[in-house]
């Protein structure tokens, strides 16, 4: 297999180029983004670093390079952080409805969307967001999470929107493409070790609040659900990438991509029923924690 990553100047990209360029399966990796630092090769499969704009319909570098792929890995966006703004949102929009048309005409078969858990954050502060399990695909998207920080607060609404209508896009056009699109609500995979005890009730390993009130605690216990360990999310994109679509509803999907963390409101049983994941890390047992 071929794959194009975007963003691939980025954490997730450079955790996916290391481990997905290791797999046998694997022959070449384009790697897409506006610039790059220096990324480590791959041990099996083949790399090229393209420094292209999604942004620009008629930037050649990028359409020339999703030409050559068998399989798009779209991680990038104009703000890949929560904190996005509306012009932000915008602009990612674009880039993803710009990058699944070039896909779709260049004869790509898959299309791998990393979409986020933010469609749903506004169930953080609902009683769902206490129920382990509760969170499946089938509920109606609630997007943005607010959260406090130590300088006040902060709401991904704009972030989480792009999402949402990048899931909507891609599962329109995959019908109408003749492609097939894994959509995948991919939870906190942290930069680095990603060890969930860095995950603070804030959201962020950078950030702590002083103290855990009730409403800290809620927080915390929302975040550490998001967890998903470096080796779940190569293993839930591998299995985005290779899993036989002959079973799916349709031929774009949306599956929660989190650790099987004991606890979490999470919904796993449609990424394992569709495209065959199942998640080897959990937050409870890497922290100590006693759960039910």
């Amino acid at each position: 297999m071929r794959i194009a990553i975007t963003g691939g100047n980025g954490n997730l990209a450079r955790k996916l180029i290391a481990g997905l360029g290791a797999e046998p399966w694997c022959d070449a990796l384009v790697a897409l983004d506006r610039r790059f630092e220096p990324i480590p090769a791959p041990g099996h499969a083949s790399l090229a670093c393209v420094e292209a704009d999604l942004r620009q319909a008629d930037d050649r570098r990028w359409l020339d390079a999703i030409g050559s792929v068998d399989a798009v890995i779209h991680l990038a966006a104009q703000n890949p952080y929560p904190e996005a703004d509306w012009t932000d949102s915008a602009a990612s929009f674009d880039m993803t409805a710009l990058l699944f048309r070039a896909a779709a005409q260049s004869g790509v078969r898959r299309f791998v969307f990393a979409t986020s858990n933010h469609v749903m954050g506004g169930y953080k502060d609902t009683d769902i967001a206490t129920t382990p399990g509760s969170l499946n695909e089938s509920l109606p998207p609630l997007p943005g999470t607010r959260w406090r920080n130590d300088s006040g607060s902060n709401d991904s609404t704009p972030y989480a929107v792009a999402k949402l209508m990048g899931e909507r896009l891609c599962c329109s056009l995959a019908t109408r493409d003749g492609m097939t699109a894994v959509s995948l609500r991919i939870g906190w995979c942290q930069p680095g070790e990603n060890h969930p005890s860095s995950i603070s009730a804030s959201g962020t390993p950078n950030s702590r609040l002083d103290t855990l009130d009730a409403a800290a605690r809620h927080d915390l216990a929302w975040f550490r659900g998001m967890w998903l360990s470096n080796r779940d999310l190569l293993g839930v994109v591998e299995a985005a990438l290779r899993a036989a679509a002959t079973t799916w509803p349709s031929p774009g999907i949306v599956v929660n991509a989190v650790s099987g963390n004991r606890g979490s409101a999470w919904d796993l049983s449609r990424a394992r029923d569709l495209i065959g994941f199942v998640p080897r890390d959990d937050m409870a047992q890497e922290l100590g924690l006693e759960l039910p």
